[in-house]
């Protein structure tokens, strides 16, 4: 019996020892797994950790998981969901997807595209209404390519979203209410475009029969076992998840608190109305990478997969892609793809690598942030120098640039001017490419074109000038001056000072409006809460009021007073009119009036 028990020993110190063994082997293995950048997998979560507290000025909450097919690789919660009452974010914790909502749209419409309900390359008015589109400016056809590439020629739209619930309808009358003008023919210019991405969900309603929001809770989030995530843009699918929401404070990119609504509802919610934990993203994220071993539910076939990875977009002439059916190509040493979000309140990453199923994401408490959602992704995927974009040939563009995003004809068409910019050595550091004249980057594009960007700027800077002069001549002249030579005898009573003086209120009152209207939407970037589009026509009223008035006031000034004045008032009289019609003709080269375009 003793000789048996000896054995057993001996024979289980063997067994420990062999597991031993196969167990440092497997160690050795993981260590041996390396990333893109070349950090191996046991070294991904100290790495992220010491960026994240070589940040903690700016530290907020943030999310991360990085992962591959077989595991998560690491995952953690940073930070504060709410810093002034030091509550902690938890991997449990609700964030906004902001613009990653839109490859819900893509993959959609891949699903459809499998099922023949939808053709990638046809003219899309084969999908809506008749003479749905109002505002198109050129006969060739728009294409669901063109929607996923955004290259349909829409300029931008402010007026996407409300703090008002109330105030949402269907995606439809969102779409038909607030169509942007088509400044480019379709395929010409990168121009990123939240109305085009919301008008391909509408797409999928009308080619599935359902709602959007009930397609993909059939299509994506049922299969996936996605519990934690709404898409409706007042949270009628997951109503438990507004309580949720409503408990994340957000900050800006400095990490300062951001006064004013800490959500948003969106028009255009297939744009970027999802919200949910990172854990439900990963799901969503993972089931976009499988192979024989980890098939994904979203679609029947791999080659559908294998088509929406094929590029369909790039730099320039060049074979770098910029986009794969709607998901973006980011330039990290290892090309990714996936797509960004920023909402009011939020910023948010997916990005994968579709061969080694390497990802990584981010959800953060921070508007427009990007030192996590962006450059964090080095240590995965290894830097920019590195990429094949960073060892093409470029050429810094001599010259000022105007961006092809943005509103750029209309009554808001002025901040246009504003967006003036150029390129220098140390933005060769950044990804964009250009030729013929075009920086392209990954959403818009932007226009060499010096002289008309000096024109914008000389515009701008004339109008203001005009106002200063207005209120100055008022203030000064009228409020100061005038009173004090009246008192003492040394004035006349001169009908032509009095047009000067009603021209000068109207080109401080243009002044008023612009600065009014100027601090209204910056306000508005910060906060989410714009306004209304109805408010904005009342100012645009306004300046279509004072263009009239102001014409009118030089012109009866001219024709009735203008001989007899003295020397002296017709001086400042023309001053005043050659200051109010440079206002007119600013007001109308920017269409500040054209309130029926809002």
């Amino acid at each position: 019996m003793k000789g048996i028990c000896k054995f057993v020993s001996k024979l289980l110190l063997l067994s420990i020892f062999i597991n031993l063994i196969i167990m440092q082997g497997g160690i050795l293995k993981a260590a041996e797994k390396s990333l893109p950048s070349g950090l191996n997998y046991d070294e991904i979560s100290e790495a992220i950790e010491n960026y994240y507290n070589e940040h903690e000025k700016t530290n907020c909450g943030m999310n991360v998981i990085v992962y591959d097919r077989d595991e998560v690789l690491y995952q953690n919660a940073f930070g504060y969901m709410d810093k002034e009452q030091k509550i902690k974010s938890q991997m449990d914790t609700v964030y906004d997807w902001g613009s990653i909502s839109k490859l819900l749209i893509w993959v959609s419409v891949m699903q459809l595209y499998e099922d023949g309900l939808i053709d990638l390359n046809a003219d899309i008015k084969n999908y809506l209404p008749d003479n749905f589109l109002k505002n198109l400016s050129f006969d060739k056809p728009i294409t669901m390519i063109d929607l996923m590439n955004h290259k349909a020629g829409f300029q931008d739209t402010y007026f996407i979203q409300t703090t008002k619930p109330s105030e949402i309808g269907t995606l439809e009358e969102a779409l038909s209410i607030r169509q942007p003008k088509q400044i480019y023919e379709p395929g010409e210019h990168t121009a990123y475009s939240n109305w085009s991405a919301a008008l391909a969900a509408y797409i999928v309603e009308r080619a599935s029969g359902l709602d959007y929001m009930d397609y993909v809770h059939k299509a994506i989030f049922d299969p996936l076992n996605m519990e934690h995530t709404s898409i409706s843009p007042t949270y009628d699918d997951r109503p438990w998840m507004l309580d949720e929401r409503l408990k994340l404070k957000c900050y800006d990119a400095a990490g300062e608190a951001i006064i004013g609504p800490s959500i948003c509802y969106i028009h255009l919610y297939p744009a970027g109305s999802a919200c949910g934990t990172i854990a439900d993203l990963k799901t969503f994220a993972r089931a976009l990478t499988p192979d024989e071993a980890h098939p994904s539910p979203l679609f029947k076939k791999q080659s559908t997969l294998d088509e929406m990875y094929t590029a369909t977009s790039f730099y320039g002439s060049t074979n770098i892609p910029k986009n794969y059916h709607g998901f973006f190509s980011s330039q990290y040493a290892l090309e990714t793809i996936g797509h960004g979000g920023n909402t009011f309140g939020c910023s948010s990453m997916l990005q994968f690598d579709p061969i080694s199923g390497i990802g990584m994401l981010v959800m953060t408490n921070q508007a427009h942030e990007s030192t996590y959602n962006y450059d964090m992704y080095e240590l995965v995927y290894g830097k920019f120098t590195d990429s094949k974009l960073a060892q093409t040939k470029r050429t810094v563009p001599k010259g000022l640039i105007l961006n092809t995003r943005g509103i750029i004809e209309g009554p808001l068409s002025f901040l246009g001017a504003l967006g003036v910019s150029s390129y220098s050595e140390e933005d060769l550091e950044t990804w964009w490419y250009e030729e013929d004249g075009v920086v392209e980057t990954q959403f818009s594009d932007f226009v060499v074109s010096t002289p008309k960007a000096i024109c914008n700027v000389l515009c701008m800077l004339f109008f203001i000038i005009a106002g200063v002069y207005g209120l100055l001549k008022i203030f000064i002249g009228g409020v100061i001056i005038d009173p004090i030579k009246k008192r003492k005898g040394k004035i006349m009573v001169e009908p032509l000072r009095k047009y000067s003086y009603l021209t000068s209120s109207m080109m401080a009152l243009a002044l008023i409006n612009l600065l009014v209207e100027f601090i209204r939407l910056s306000k508005g970037y910060r906060t989410g809460d714009i306004g209304s589009a109805a408010s904005y026509k009342v100012q645009s009223i306004i300046f279509l009021v004072l263009i009239i008035l102001l014409a009118a006031t030089v012109f009866f000034g001219y024709k009735n007073n203008y001989e007899d004045a003295l020397k002296d008032e017709k001086r400042k009289f023309t001053m005043s009119s050659l200051l109010a019609i440079t206002q007119v003709l600013v007001m109308v080269s920017f269409d500040m009036y054209k309130f029926w375009m809002l």
